[in-house]
């Protein structure tokens, strides 16, 4: 999912326009001796925790947005895609709260998805897009999700069951 909002910010010459944030995590900020970081020029691996965090919850979102319709073979329409980015961008705004900020918010994205400029539609429709591809290819049997708990470190309910 982050690759797929990085491609967003790709450049003509391969480099990605920059996007700073803050991170939150220690141990990544002690290494790299700063708290700033341009989360379009790392790797998901290369992100401090929080901003993994995030995208790992985005891509939860758009998962739980898609699944069905593409298990049950139902390819979403433009409308639904729409639809279902306008979600993608409540559920954002609600995991984002600083964006509401009068000091260090964002006023235009902090408001609904209809409101905003269609650069940053396209950013939530492309993780919509994202999820149909991630489920097609795991339904496909190309993903391991076993490596991806592993490599992530993320618990599976099933594992616990």
């Amino acid at each position: 999912m982050h690759e797929s909002w990085r491609a967003t910010r790709k450049k003509e010459d391969g480099t990605f326009e920059p996007r700073w944030k803050k991170s939150k995590d220690e141990t990544w900020n002690i290494i790299h001796g700063t708290d700033d970081v341009d989360i379009a020029n790392c790797t998901f691996s290369e992100l401090p925790e929080n901003w993994q965090y995030e995208n790992l919850e985005a891509a939860k979102v758009a998962i739980n947005l898609v699944f069905d319709r593409i298990r049950d073979g139902i390819e979403p329409n433009k409308g639904e895609i729409e639809e279902m980015a306008s979600k993608v961008h409540a559920a954002w705004l609600d995991r984002n709260d600083w964006v509401f900020n009068p000091n260090y918010g964002n006023p235009a994205l902090a408001v609904p998805y209809s409101k905003l400029s269609e650069e940053e539609k396209a950013k939530d429709r492309a993780q919509v897009i994202a999820g149909i591809k991630k489920i097609k290819s795991y339904l496909n049997g190309k993903i391991d999700i076993d490596s991806i708990i592993e490599t992530y470190g993320i618990e599976s309910k099933q594992k616990t069951l």
